[in-house]
């Protein structure tokens, strides 16, 4: 009778090594071809732009409606600061102190430390729905030695409203409707 001869027994590593090869040769081919077949996806990354204008009517002596319009192009938190001095009749800034004549900030402005901010983000385009300043006159003389009339600038920041930590970290405050306050 003859014997049947069956592989032996000390082969299946070869046969395994075989296997591993012909894997890695298949998955490098596809990978040549994935690489020159395939067309490249750009990666388009448009970043936000943050910015605002004041707006106001000033006739010489009397500022009103000082609002302050997003002019970026997504939702931003606005605060405002009032700087004022005194100039001569030729505009110089001169000596002597003036104050910021009392007023009471539209709905949705909150005074806090030496800024006045919007309390809720305003979008793209469009202002605050109540201006900061209905009117404010100003000071037309002084009758002391240092004399001149008041001068009053209006400083406008914006920073985008999310993530909510932005202004916490860019202003220091945390913003809420109706609310500033310290940022913790």
């Amino acid at each position: 009778m003859a014997r049947r001869k069956y592989p032996s027994p000390r082969k299946p590593g070869a046969l395994l090594l075989t296997l591993v090869l012909l894997a890695l040769a298949l998955t490098g081919a596809t990978l040549a071809y994935l690489i020159t077949h395939t067309d490249p996806v750009p990666n388009r990354f448009t970043p936000a732009h943050v910015s605002c204008t004041v707006t106001e009517d000033f006739d010489g002596t009397t500022k009103k409606n000082v609002n302050v319009t997003n002019t970026g192009d997504i939702d931003a938190y606005l605060r405002v600061k009032l700087v004022t001095y005194r100039v001569n009749d030729d505009g110089q800034h001169i000596g002597g102190t003036a104050a910021i004549p009392a007023f009471t900030p539209g709905d949705g402005w909150v005074a806090y430390g030496d800024y006045y901010y919007c309390t809720y983000p305003v979008a793209p385009g469009q202002q605050p729905e109540t201006p900061l300043i209905d009117s404010l006159t100003l000071t037309g003389s002084y009758n002391d030695a240092d004399g001149g009339k008041q001068a009053l600038e209006i400083m406008a920041e914006a920073i985008q409203s999310a993530p909510e930590e932005a202004a916490g970290q860019a202003w220091g405050v945390t913003i809420t409707p109706g609310r500033v306050a310290q940022y913790q």
